[in-house]
Parts: C-alpha cells; sequence; structure tokens
C-alpha cells in the first residue's frame, strides 16, 4: 500500500516535486497536494506579462488537472493548512476534518513584505504577489489610477511595467542607489533604468517612504526628504518573507526559513522543506531554479536513491519590464580577479564577464541574453576558459564556430 506523503502549497516547488516524484518514485506514495490559492499551480514569473495584457491567466497553468490525476495525485486547492500535529501525523485543515500523513513537505512558498509606516492599512495599499493581487492591479490599471510602487527589485519593476502598459501613470520608489542591487552593478542597473524609463516609468532612487497619506483611502506619500507624490494606490513589492508561520507554530526548526539539511529534512521526523520557505546552509534563496535543484534532490531521497544538495549558484534569466536581464554567480568580483566589459548604449546592451583563475565566475547581460545559459553552464562547471577567453564575450557561436556550424 502507497505511504501517505502529503505536500503543503500548491505552487512551483510542489508542481516540480511532483514531476520528479513520478519519475523516481512512481507508486510509492499517495500524493496528495493541498494550496490555499483557489486555482492549480501556475508559474509565478509570469504574473507580470498577465498584468501587462501579454499574456492571459489561463496560459500561465503549469499542468492540467488532468496531468495530476494521471500521476494519481489528489489535489486540493482553495484550502488552508491551520495546523500540523507532528505527534499525530496530521494536519487540521479550515472548515474541513484532518489528515494524515506518513511523510510531510512544506513548500508553503514566501508572504510580500509590507512596510511598516504610517498609513500603511489605509484602503488602496496592496502587495503583487498572486493572481488575486493581478486581477486587483488590473481593476487600478483599467481605472488609470495613479500608482506608486514601492520597490525597485525583480519584483517592483515586474509590478511598474504591468501596471504603466495596462494604463496606469506609474512611479517607482527605491530605497537604494541602483535597481536590482542585488543581481546587478552600478553601470548595468544604469542601462536598466534609462530603459524602463523609456516605458514611461518614473523612477526615483535613494527615495525612502516616510508615510502615506489619506483620510480613508490613499492620496499621497511622503519621502523622507519631504517630498510628495500624489497617488490613488500604493503597491509594496520591496521583498518576500520566508512562510514559516506553520512550521514554527509546530515547533519545527526555524531561523529565516524552516531549517533543513543536504536531504532537504527538517529537524522533525519525516517532514521535509523546499523552496522559498526553506533555508538551506543558512540561505534562503527565493528564486525559482533552486526550487526545482532542491526538488530533483527530495524526490530522489523519498525514492530510496542517495542525494545530497549542495546548495545552487544564484542566477537571474529574465525580462524584467520588457527587458532582458541576465545575472549570475559572482558578477561584482573579487580581489584576483577581473572583468571584460562591452557597453553599448544606443543598443541598449551591456555585458560584463568576471573570471578568476582561469575560469568564468560571473556574468551580467543586459538587452541581449542570447548566450546566457552558456555563460551560467561555464560558471556551474568551472570550466578553464583560456582557449575562448578572446572570443567567449561574442558569444557561443564565436568561441565555438565549428559547433555553430
Amino acid at each position: 500500500m502507497s505511504e501517505p506523503l502529503v505536500i503543503v502549497g500548491n505552487g512551483m516547488a510542489a508542481a516540480r516535486l511532483v514531476d520528479e516524484l513520478a519519475k523516481t518514485a512512481l507508486g510509492r506514495y499517495a500524493v496528495a497536494v493541498i494550496g490555499d490559492e483557489p486555482r492549480l499551480a501556475y508559474n509565478r514569473v509570469l504574473l507580470s506579462s498577465v498584468l501587462a495584457g501579454e499574456t492571459g491567466s489561463h496560459e500561465i497553468e503549469l499542468r492540467p488537472a488532468d496531468w495530476w490525476r494521471h500521476r494519481g495525485v489528489t489535489v486540493r486547492y482553495g484550502y488552508r493548512v491551520t495546523e500540523i500535529d507532528t505527534g499525530r501525523r496530521e494536519l487540521k485543515i479550515a472548515g474541513e476534518e484532518s489528515m494524515e500523513y506518513s511523510k510531510l513537505v512544506l513548500a508553503t512558498g514566501s508572504t510580500p513584505l509590507r512596510l511598516n509606516v504610517p498609513g500603511a492599512d489605509l484602503a488602496g495599499v496592496h502587495t503583487f504577489r498572486d493572481t488575486r493581487d493581478v486581477d486587483l492591479l488590473l481593476t487600478l490599471a483599467a481605472a488609470k489610477k495613479r500608482v506608486v510602487v514601492v520597490g525597485g527589485g525583480l519584483l517592483g519593476l515586474e509590478a511598474a511595467y504591468g501596471l504603466a502598459k495596462a494604463g496606469a501613470p506609474v512611479t517607482l520608489l527605491h530605497l537604494m542607489d541602483r535597481l536590482m542591487e542585488r543581481q546587478l552593478d552600478a553601470p548595468a542597473a544604469d542601462l536598466l533604468k534609462t530603459l524602463v524609463e523609456r516605458k514611461g516609468i518614473r523612477i526615483m532612487l535613494n527615495a525612502s517612504t516616510a508615510r502615506i497619506h489619506g483620510e480613508r483611502h490613499v492620496e499621497a506619500v511622503e519621502l523622507a526628504d519631504g517630498s510628495r507624490i500624489e497617488a490613488d494606490a500604493v503597491i509594496f513589492a520591496a521583498g518576500i518573507r520566508p512562510n514559516i508561520a506553520l512550521a514554527k507554530e509546530a515547533g519545527i526548526a526555524v531561523n529565516r526559513g524552516v531549517v533543513v539539511n543536504d536531504e532537504m529534512q527538517t529537524a522533525s521526523p519525516d517532514i521535509y522543506a523546499l523552496g522559498e520557505c526553506a533555508e538551506h546552509r543558512g540561505t534562503c534563496y527565493g528564486l525559482v531554479e533552486p526550487a526545482y535543484e532542491q526538488a530533483r534532490v527530495l524526490a530522489r531521497h523519498l525514492g530510496g536513491r542517495p542525494a545530497a544538495y549542495q546548495g545552487s549558484v544564484v542566477s537571474t534569466n529574465l525580462k524584467v519590464s520588457g527587458v532582458s536581464v541576465f545575472s549570475a554567480g559572482d558578477f561584482m568580483g573579487g580581489e584576483g580577479s577581473e572583468s571584460l566589459v562591452l557597453t553599448d548604449r544606443w543598443r541598449g546592451t551591456y555585458k560584463k564577464l568576471v573570471i578568476a583563475d582561469g575560469c568564468l565566475t560571473g556574468a551580467v547581460l543586459i538587452g541581449d541574453t542570447t548566450d546566457a545559459l552558456w555563460y551560467l553552464e561555464l560558471i556551474r562547471t568551472r570550466e578553464k576558459i583560456a582557449g575562448i577567453r578572446a572570443d567567449m564575450m561574442f558569444g557561443r557561436a564565436l568561441a565555438f564556430p565549428s559547433k555553430a556550424a
């Protein structure tokens, strides 16, 4: 008889784990997936495309209902797990009876941060995290409401782009001196700012939000320097926090995230965690690719095969506000490294390759990301690049003309 394995969370990490389990442990577990969003798992990365009208909401669904059914998976979406009873190996579900588990996987993701400033509880203050948020923001854009987006990281830029393309006047505020400071160096961030501003988005850097004005509804945003921006709505997109509440209340070890070892096991028997809610060797990744790598490891482990997660080379390879952006590895470059840089602001392109110990160790690309995956492979494998050093800046086709032919 199959062991009952329950996955709490119905996002991208959960969907990938089910896919991997079907390859490595088919029939071993009776898998149930429980998620509180009222729909099947979808590609969260594409939410801004839905907001911008470039993609339909139905098109971002990861797998159709029959895909889950054919793998023997019970999916219960629109259900919220309220408690984990580790002693009885039981989950309590809001408005429902309890569910037993033999093994439990937490894939609860993250929650959006809301700044603790006066006025943050006014009507008209929102976040940008799921499809329900997208529906609300589309309503704002359709009414041509003036929107202030707080946060110049990936999430904030995506919200700003989607809103602007949908028709809303948008001002983006960022506390730091450059956009996406965790993924880009200063020249790349400056070029990105220029390209995003060309799309009609007003960007203010070094902008610290002091308060939100309004009687009952948002009327304006005040900055720390006293300046005031008139607004009908404010979108907080200043980061995410691992969703650890369930684990913490159940006595499962947590730090910033749910603490796991190299097999993605928590300190509690037969309970695992992966994706944005998990903390491995002190790191919470908050990105899709590490979650997928963790899913492969966990599926192998649950299938009785040796597997260990060693951490991920962090990379970003996306369209940010309609601009192709890639970064990976040690893109800033440390002591003993050197950088190759190619910039063409007229064409809106920037390339930086960081080399150390004869290997590619980091890269940043803006505009032209054709060779992003090749650069990422070189960074991960630490392949010596002496033979292609002179040509690698210009892409794989020039570095390996015989292979390209």
